[in-house]
């Protein structure tokens, strides 16, 4: 599926919260809260007033235990106000990607003039599920049973009897690795996909090593040099990317020598948010603001989860023919972001598209991977990168788990 735009849409505003570790200096805030404050930033870089937004969509996977409307709780923390649609959008990694090209839609469609689009995710907060109607034994607890629950509170409850018995035989599920990291039609995680891709075309562990070592080094060059100043809006007292210790890293890199999917050279999990203000041509004469770019155009390819590795591939390629002929040919498209889910896959794009800047400023194998942000988390280091480097035309790539990829164009204006 490809979309060129045939009427401009606007990033008045894009900015992002620090990505954090998991238990990292962000623990302490849920995702409304990092979305809200990526919003805020946004709307403070944008020069747009909070109550000009009319509409909110963001992106979130793990939004167990977050309580009602994730995103209008995000908006509101923004100043944004609550006569404002609001939307929250689950597409595994792609996820604030699906809320932002939903939103340049309704822009389109002139459902709104002005609208803010973004995801948020905090890994370190997802909590544990307990399966209650999944018991491996026992005739007092029999599958399909209930637990034996007495309610403590508005929405708690603890055991009501035999405690032990109960606690033994409950299922706990990690939310953030099975909402976000498996694939449960064919029980399967999607690093076992990734692992069988590299095996199949007899990957070089060195190679993949080598493109990680690199994402480190960028990303550590990008903080310490300041490359991310304009783009990151503090939360708390965290003000940068937790990014881990040269030490660390060093210990890191004795799993890296065995393992092609390790902590060391695959993205890990991550909170953050992030959010772009997007605006209409009639908003942007009206306002006078000053646009950071335009969108041109995206693209979205979805298929088997397992060949999900080279699909942001197939997602650009896609999107750069659709664009062909309109002053933006795939050669002007100097830069690239593209989501660093797996080591595996760097040496595939720097072979598919030789002679682009990719991932200028590091990407997820360092900075960590912070799921429903992830898509505009790229977008908004993209069009900074741009500005500091002077680069007209640039593109995001991001696959996602299931299998599939966006793509998304952008011009500096």
């Amino acid at each position: 599926m490809i979309y060129v735009l045939d009427k401009p849409v606007y990033i008045l505003g894009a900015a992002r919260t620090p990505v954090g570790a998991f238990n990292g200096g962000l623990s302490a805030f849920s995702a409304p809260q990092l979305g809200g404050t990526a919003i805020e930033g946004a709307l403070g870089q944008a020069g747009v007033p909070a109550d000009h937004v009319e509409r909110v969509t963001m992106g979130c996977v793990v939004s167990s235990g977050l309580g009602e409307a994730p995103a209008k709780q995000a908006a509101l923390k923004a100043g944004i106000p609550e006569t404002a649609y609001t939307s929250t959008v689950e597409s595994v990694c792609g996820s604030s990607l699906e809320a932002l090209v939903s939103t340049v839609d309704a822009l389109l469609l002139g459902r709104a003039k002005v609208a803010v689009a973004g995801g948020m995710e905090s890994r370190t907060n997802a909590p544990y599920l307990l399966e209650p109607r999944f018991f491996r034994g026992g005739a007092r607890y029999a599958k399909g049973e209930r637990l034996h629950l007495k309610k403590t509170g508005a929405y708690r409850f603890h055991y009501s009897e035999n405690v032990e018995e109960q606690a033994g035989q409950a299922s706990i599920v990690d939310a953030t690795a099975y909402d976000g990291l498996f694939w449960p039609v064919a029980r399967k995680f999607m690093r076992e996909y990734a692992v069988a891709y590299a095996e199949k075309n007899r990957m070089s562990i060195e190679e993949v090593n080598a493109h990680a070592a690199l994402s480190h080094a960028k990303a550590r060059e990008a903080r310490d040099n300041g490359y991310f100043r304009n783009e990151i809006i503090p939360a708390g007292d965290a003000g940068t990317d937790d990014l881990r210790s040269l030490e660390d890293l060093e210990k890191m890199k004795k799993e890296a020598e065995t393992d092609i999917a390790c902590a060391y050279n695959t993205s890990t999990p991550a909170d953050n948010g992030s959010a772009a203000v997007l605006c209409s041509e009639s908003y942007l004469q009206e306002s006078g603001a000053s646009p950071l770019a335009r969108i041109l155009g995206w693209s979205r390819v979805d298929g088997p989860a397992a060949d999900f590795v080279d699909s942001p591939v197939a997602a650009l390629k896609c999107l750069f023919a659709g664009l062909d002929g309109r002053d933006c040919s795939a050669d002007r498209f100097e830069i690239l972001e593209i989501n660093e889910a797996f080591g595996i896959q760097l040496p595939i794009f720097a072979r598919e598209f030789p002679g682009k800047k990719i991932n200028v400023c590091g990407g997820a194998i360092a900075l960590g991977h912070p799921l429903g942000s992830a898509g505009v988390r790229l977008l908004v280091t993209l069009v900074h990168a741009m500005k500091r480097l002077n680069i007209r035309f640039g593109a995001v790539g991001i696959c996602f788990g299931g299998g599939g990829s966006y793509g998304l164009a952008v011009e500096r204006t």
